[in-house]
């Protein structure tokens, strides 16, 4: 089910009103830090009005409603930009610390997820603005690139040649455990304070006016105009947003597939356990036998550059996934 009808299965419809109307609105109006005044805007420089008491109310319970189901055995999915899955094949890849390349590794899950059920039926421009990926501001992104509108985002060449690619996560009870809520500091000080919430979120406060992440434990988009339509933006996709507030391992059975602009998922390849010679057991990524030749040869390019890249970054090899 999606999680709109799951939360109307358990809320009244005023309450999922309020729930909706709560888009946009401040979640961390006491801050008085200059560092996030930004964050108290919308994109066009507006201020964002106050969280009142009754959304804080609508929106603990939407969330008392939904985080239950992110739990042991639940299955999530991670976005992925195009330019890191050379490396999550790889098993590597190269990020810039503190102006210093660095090898790090790509065997966990990190950031931002969502259960799958937030994105099941959507095509890949859906999917991107209902879990807000179109925080890019350059004119050519991953998932979005600017539009004639300087206020809002299209779904990106990228996106269009390539596809949208998901690591396919079964969470383990301490990945469970570590997908916690990200709140602003009023929504957060009050659903800390919940019994049903208690430990389940952390404060997590908006920084940048251009930024999708609201605060609220949902996912909004910034203004993502439908594919092929530039008159009108996707609809938001009522849904739970977690952090892995600690990474967690990826499990041999995961998936890595490519959405489409129809909503049509292609599997990419399965994290599979391998036994070596010597007994040894490790997982490593197996593009599926299912794919074409001329997409076997994209990903064997992908993964080549990202070898390519380690290499040239040297040895020295931290943790984590981009």
């Amino acid at each position: 089910m999606a999680p709109i009808a799951i939360v109307r299965c358990f809320l009244p419809g005023a309450e999922v009103g309020v729930i909706i109307a709560s888009i946009g609105h401040d979640p961390q109006a006491s801050l008085t830090d200059p560092v996030y005044d930004s964050g108290k805007q919308n994109p066009d420089g507006s201020l964002r009005p106050p969280l009142m008491a009754a959304e804080i109310a609508s929106l603990i319970d939407m969330h008392a409603v939904l985080d239950p189901d992110m739990s042991e055995g639940a299955v999530v999915r991670k976005y992925v930009p195009n330019n890191d899955v050379g490396g999550y094949l790889y098993g590597r890849t190269v990020i810039i610390s503190r102006g210093k390349l660095i090898v790090v590794t790509t065997d966990t899950v990190r950031g931002f997820v969502g259960l799958e059920r937030n994105t099941l039926g959507l095509d890949a421009g859906q999917s991107i603005a209902a879990v807000g990926l179109d925080y890019e501001t350059a004119e050519r992104g991953q998932f979005t690139d600017a539009s004639a509108s300087p206020l809002h985002r299209q779904v990106s060449r990228e996106v269009q040649a390539h596809g949208l690619h998901v690591l396919r996560h079964i969470m383990s009870a301490a990945g469970a455990g570590a997908a916690q809520i990200p709140l602003g500091k009023d929504l957060n000080d009050a659903a800390a304070a919940s019994p049903g919430l208690g430990g389940r979120t952390f404060e997590m406060d908006r920084q940048g006016a251009s930024n999708p992440y609201t605060g609220l434990g949902i996912s909004d988009d910034i203004g993502l105009l439908v594919l092929q339509d530039p008159t009108r933006q996707y609809p938001l996709h009522l849904n739970e947003e977690d952090v892995m507030t600690t990474s967690t391992p990826l499990a041999a059975g995961d998936l890595l597939l490519r959405r489409d602009l129809r909503g049509d998922d292609t599997l990419i390849a399965v994290y599979t356990a391998v036994t070596a010679d010597d007994g040894t057991v490790s997982n490593v990524w197996q593009l599926s036998p299912e794919l074409s030749a001329a997409d076997t040869a994209y990903y064997q390019r992908l993964i080549g550059q990202a070898t390519a890249r380690v290499a040239a970054a040297g040895d020295a090899v931290g943790s984590g996934a981009p």
